[in-house]
């Protein structure tokens, strides 16, 4: 049990390291080829910083374990939009976070939103219908991922002016160097990192919804949260967003590579009566806590609670009900 819990360390420490370099790497490619942050966060980021979940997801469809499978997916994107409000707190009374960064971001979180529902609708349906062995709701996820991504593109694109830069970034070669080696970092001690989870989870006898939802999901969520930080050191605040609401849009989308493992039918319909009730809880405050964010950042509000935005404060509140609920319910 200690060696489970000596690479969890350190696997969460290297993390922790590479994930706050990723950004400022993140931050040159985007200024030396126009890309953008939010797209740099929204494609790049989110997908290197999505791996962990994605190998979890698929590993939990592989070994016929559907429920820690989703929950990771869901439970992922709760806490994801949950780290918008450790970010408050981290600016030290100089946000709202939220008031930082510009409008088109609804339009991403709209995406996962829509991604989430159209899972939750297969669950709900629980049809055994499949196509090439896949659930039809996992191709119109796969289909809904793609569509989002090239309209996100071009909203980008249309509502960002060039910024007058300060200070020169450093090499397009150097920055895609050092982004390389965070990734290869971030990917191989996620892999680590969830190795050691699911062994001290499984020590402990807690459920496999319970696991997917919240510490397996917690976990794999970490290179995200160290991205995030790295990423507000050099206020690049659209790059995070971009990040968050990009990785659980990328995150559903892992459902689909699940549904393609899946030995038993469709991922979706292969729950059981009590677990398709717990994943459609953690999807549904999932959904929840995204459209706060989604409003947060349309009305833009400046009013603070204790130094933090009063939209943070409550996704603070609503993320704790939701704790309190899915446990409650013995998830």
């Amino acid at each position: 049990m200690t060696i489970h819990w000596v690479t969890f360390l350190l696997s969460a420490t290297a993390i922790i390291l590479a994930g706050i370099r990723l950004a400022p790497y993140g931050e040159a490619i985007g200024r030396r080829t126009g890309i953008g942050q939010g797209w740099i966060g929204l494609l790049f980021l989110a997908t290197l910083t999505s791996i962990p979940e994605m190998t979890t997801t698929v590993t939990g469809a592989l070994i016929d374990v559907p429920n820690i499978a989703l929950g990771n997916a869901f439970g992922s994107n709760l806490f994801n939009v949950v780290i918008i409000a450790v970010l408050d707190v981290l600016l030290l009374g100089r946000g709202p976070f939220l008031l930082k960064v510009r409008s088109y971001h609804v339009l991403s979180g709209s995406v996962a939103v829509v991604l989430t529902l159209l899972a939750a609708l297969g669950i709900a349906i629980g049809s055994t219908t499949t196509w090439l062995g896949i659930s039809p709701f996992s191709w119109l996820i796969l289909i809904g991922y793609i569509a989002g991504v090239f309209l996100l593109y071009h909203a980008e694109k249309k509502q960002v002016e060039l910024e007058e830069e300060t200070g020169e970034p450093m090499s397009l070669s150097k920055a895609i160097l050092g982004f390389a080696l965070c990734a290869v970092v971030v990917i191989v001690s996620g892999i680590f990192l969830i190795g050691s989870s699911k062994a001290i989870s499984l020590a402990t006898g807690l459920s496999a919804s319970f696991m997917g939802a919240f510490l397996v999901a917690i976990v794999t969520s970490l290179p995200e949260l160290a991205t995030s930080i790295g990423a507000l050191r050099i206020g690049a605040y659209d790059m995070i967003v971009g990040n968050l609401f990009g990785s659980n849009m990328f995150n559903i989308l892992t459902i689909f590579f699940a549904d393609s493992a899946f030995r038993s039918g469709s991922i979706l319909s292969g729950l059981g009566v009590v677990g398709e009730k717990d994943q459609l809880v953690v999807a549904i405050c999932g959904v929840l806590l995204t459209v706060i964010a989604m409003i947060a950042i349309s009305v833009r509000s400046r009013r603070k609670v204790l130094g933090v935005g009063i939209d943070s404060m409550v996704l603070w509140v609503v993320y704790l009900m939701a704790t309190v609920l899915i446990i409650s319910r013995g998830i």
